[in-house]
This record gives C-alpha cells, sequence and structure tokens, in this order.
C-alpha cells in the first residue's frame, strides 16, 4: 500500500492535517488481516515521528481515526499501539479501548505485533551478505520475508538494503531462502544472530550516513518489532523520501552505453504509449506530441545531464524548458503549443510507474505551469536557438522540409553560396552565443577536436559522481 503522505504544513489547522493523514483510510475496505492494518499504521508513522510535528497533531490524528467508528479504526489504533512511541502508542492503545467500550473491535487487531523469525539464512558474497528472514504470526499459514542487506567493502558492514514483502503462502515464501546468483550456498541462521547481525549493521549504516530505500521507512518498524521485540530496537538510519529514491533501472549512461541508453527510452517510450490511452483523451495533445516530447525530456536527461531518466526536479524543469529545448529541439507550432503538459503527463507516467525521483509530482506539475508563458517566448526567439535548430527552422520557414532525401544536403549548398551578412543574419546569434559561453573572443571556434573530448570525458565523470550522491 503505497503512501500519499508528503509533508506537513504548520499553516494549517491541525484538524485539517488530521483529516488530510487519515484520508488514507477513506477508500480502505473492511481489512481482515493483521498486515494490513501494520501497513497502514507505519504509513502513518513516517510523517507522525517526525521531530519537527507538534504533539496536537499527534493527538488530532488519533481523534479523527477514532471518530471513524468502525472496525478498521481499531485495527488501526491496535497497531499504532504496538508500532509507535510512547506517548502516541499509549494514546492509541487508549483508543482501542474506547472503541471497545462501544463494541467497536476488529477481529485481526490481535494479530497485529505478533510476528516473530520462522526461519532464516545468510547468503554471502565476495562484498556484502543478504539475510533473509521468514517472518510469521502464531497459527498463520503465511509469512512475511524481510530482506537485508548488508555492505562489507565501502561501508565496513552498514545496512544498505531493507524490505519487507506483503503476506505470501509458506511454501511461496520459503523459495526467498533459496539463495541467488554469484553467492554462497545459504546458511541457516538462528534468530538472536540474525538480530545481532542487523543490529550491528544497522548501527553502523547510523555511523557512515547511509541513506536506505524509501521501502525501508514503512518495513523498519515492523522488522524491528519481529526481532528486538521493541519496534525502536533497531538504530534508524535515514530514510529517502520515495522522490529521493532513484530508480536504479532509469540509471543510463549515454556516452558508454549508447545502446543500453535507446533501449530504456524505447521502453519507456512503449510503456508511455499505454498509459496514454488509459488516462487521456483519444486524439488530445499527448496522443500526438507525447511521445516525442518525452524522447526530447530523456536526450536532455540522458545526453546532457545527469543520465537519471526518472529523477526530475523545478530546477531541471527550468533547464529543459527554457535553456536545453529553445536552443536544440525543432518543432511545428502545434508541437510547441503542447510541450508543457506533455511534459506533465511524462512526469506523471513515471510517478504512477513508481520512478518519479527528485521532488514531488505537485510541486513539478505546479512548475511546468510557471514556466509556461517564458518556455513559448524562449522557444519562439530565434536568439534563443542552437546553431542546427536556426538552420532546420529556416528551411521550414523557406519551405523546406529538412527530413526529405537530399534536402539538408542541397539547401547547405545554397546556403554556403549566400552572402555572408544573409548566413550571419541566420547563424549569427547561435554562433556568438556559443563563443561566448566558451569565454572565447568573437569569431573564434567555440570548442576544437580535442577540447570537445575533453569536455565529453568531464561530463561523463560528473554524471558519475551525481549518482554516488
Amino acid at each position: 500500500m503505497p503512501s500519499q503522505i508528503s509533508e506537513v504544513r504548520p499553516d494549517i489547522p491541525y484538524e485539517q492535517i488530521a483529516s488530510e493523514l487519515t484520508a488514507i483510510l477513506d477508500e480502505v475496505p473492511p481489512l481482515e488481516d493483521p498486515a494490513e492494518f501494520e501497513q497502514l499504521a507505519v504509513t502513518l508513522l513516517i510523517v507522525l515521528e517526525q521531530p519537527e510535528i507538534p504533539a496536537e497533531v499527534l493527538s488530532a490524528v488519533l481523534e479523527a481515526i477514532q471518530a471513524r467508528r468502525d472496525a478498521n479504526a481499531a485495527g488501526v489504533l491496535a497497531a499504532l499501539g504496538v508500532l509507535a512511541a510512547e506517548p502516541l502508542a499509549g494514546q492509541a492503545r487508549a483508543g482501542v479501548q474506547r472503541l471497545a467500550g462501544e463494541g467497536i473491535v476488529s477481529a485481526a487487531a490481535s494479530g497485529v505485533g505478533t510476528l516473530a523469525v520462522a526461519e532464516a539464512v545468510r547468503i554471502e558474497s565476495a562484498s556484502a551478505e543478504l539475510l533473509v528472514a521468514l517472518l510469521a504470526r502464531p497459527g498463520a499459514r503465511a509469512a512475511q520475508a524481510a530482506i537485508l542487506g548488508i555492505e562489507h567493502q565501502e561501508t565496513a558492514g552498514a545496512l544498505v538494503d531493507c524490505g519487507l514483502t506483503s503476506p505470501a503462502p509458506l511454501a511461496e515464501a520459503r523459495e526467498l531462502l533459496d539463495g541467488v546468483d554469484g553467492a554462497t550456498a545459504p546458511q541457516p541462521i538462528r534468530a538472536d544472530e540474525l538480530a545481532a547481525r542487523v543490529l550491528a549493521a544497522a548501527r553502523q549504516a547510523v555511523q557512515a550516513e547511509i541513506a536506505l530505500g524509501h521501502e525501508a521507512g514503512p518495513a523498519l518498524p515492523i522488522i524491528s518489532l519481529a526481532l528486538t521485540g521493541d519496534p525502536a530496537g533497531l538504530p534508524r538510519p535515514e530514510v529517502l523520501t520515495p522522490w529521493e529514491d532513484d530508480d536504479p533501472e532509469l540509471i543510463v549512461d549515454a556516452a558508454e552505453d549508447e545502446q543500453g541508453f535507446h533501449r530504456m527510452m524505447d521502453k519507456l517510450l512503449a510503456e508511455l504509449e499505454q498509459h496514454a490511452k488509459a488516462t487521456h483523451p483519444p486524439g488530445g495533445v499527448v496522443w500526438q506530441h507525447g511521445d516525442f516530447v518525452a524522447s526530447s525530456m530523456m536526450q536532455w536527461k540522458g545526453g546532457y545531464d545527469d543520465g537519471r531518466l526518472g529523477r526530475w526536479t523545478r530546477a531541471d524543469l527550468a533547464e529543459y524548458l527554457l535553456e536545453y529545448f529553445p536552443r536544440k529541439v525543432s518543432v511545428e507550432e502545434e508541437t510547441l503549443h503542447a510541450v508543457p503538459e506533455c511534459v506533465r503527463a511524462f512526469l506523471g507516467f513515471l510517478d504512477k510507474r513508481g520512478s518519479l525521483s527528485g521532488e514531488p509530482l505537485q510541486q513539478l506539475e505546479q512548475a511546468c505551469e510557471q514556466l509556461s508563458d517564458e518556455f513559448h517566448d524562449r522557444a519562439r526567439d530565434s536568439s534563443h536557438w542552437g546553431l542546427a535548430k536556426s538552420m532546420v527552422m529556416t528551411m521550414q520557414t523557406e519551405g523546406i522540409d529538412p527530413t526529405a532525401p537530399g534536402a539538408l544536403d542541397a539547401w547547405m549548398t545554397d546556403f554556403n553560396a549566400r552572402p555572408r551578412e544573409q548566413r550571419d543574419a541566420i547563424i549569427g546569434p547561435a554562433t556568438d552565443r556559443m563563443t561566448q559561453a566558451a569565454g572565447l573572443p568573437a569569431g573564434t571556434s567555440p570548442h576544437a577536436p580535442k577540447q570537445r573530448a575533453e569536455h565529453r570525458k568531464a561530463q561523463r565523470a560528473a554524471r558519475k559522481r551525481n549518482r554516488r550522491r
């Protein structure tokens, strides 16, 4: 159950904050599985246990849950009672008792907080180890797998991955104990040794300032309770928010693996097409121009920026819309008009896919809206066009299709035969800007071949540094 909670604004009344936080319960059907109550509780705790949250908000949230007066409310309060820290846990347990006094109970609530280690294995590789533990409730025929990765070579034994699967039949869950390719055979490990290893690795992650992926946020309290008997028994490393956590599948290096970059682009564009058909009106601008705009966004990200196709910030959007697109991308007016909407559509697709990182979707959508007018002004202003775009746009103005066979060569021959003042009128602003950007005197070639090669090498190194941050 993905979290829809992002941040709490201090200028909103506490009751409204509580209403927004507990809205995740609005469309939840009657629950019968303790794991579902635990997942709802830890989703709320991601926000409620932030140090800047005032006590009034905590009380308002518990009151809002109790006011629902149904079995789901009783179950969520019971889960908060075992997974939250004091005094929130005690207040939640008191809420359970008040509802029970009114005859409102959840049959599944008795199972919350009862996960324990049924069996576990340790799988070693050259520089890391993987701990897999099956966590089960008393008498249950299902189990959840806690998967914990510890890295030894660069972090001296820090916890670097932490996740918890949904409940599955025991036989299916045991398949995760079979091991992984390239590692040693799984070795059984006792529950106390497992807890000691995870405790030491979590402590090292805190000391080494290792940030875990966002999946660790809801998993850690549940795993900690199962391993140590205390939801706060494991040290808590920093956990990235969903929009800070990059999708590793979408990290590319177009300079070193151009084919892999284009394969990933093709995959995303195919998925985008299916998403657009399911979520956008037939024949609308996203159907007509979304593929082209998304391609240009990924070309910029992969070829010019950090190579993280799913990471977008407001600064990224400003760079793409106000600098890269006006300078590099040649389009007809119909496509140009559709660009901001198609950018929003691509970001929404990445978010739906679970691959959007950088900043929350709502902030990015607002940035698109705010940048729209300036984008259109700059994209239509030839003083912002690059050299190649200046030529292509001139060809289109003169009624020539640049994509027609032989058209570009014929036009270039004609262009080179024109008087210098005519050529300068077309490409002068672009060449002047290139020269200024390079810090060279007017009339100097911006980049000699050796300089260009060194520039590309520096870009690749910068992208690699960015990905290690």
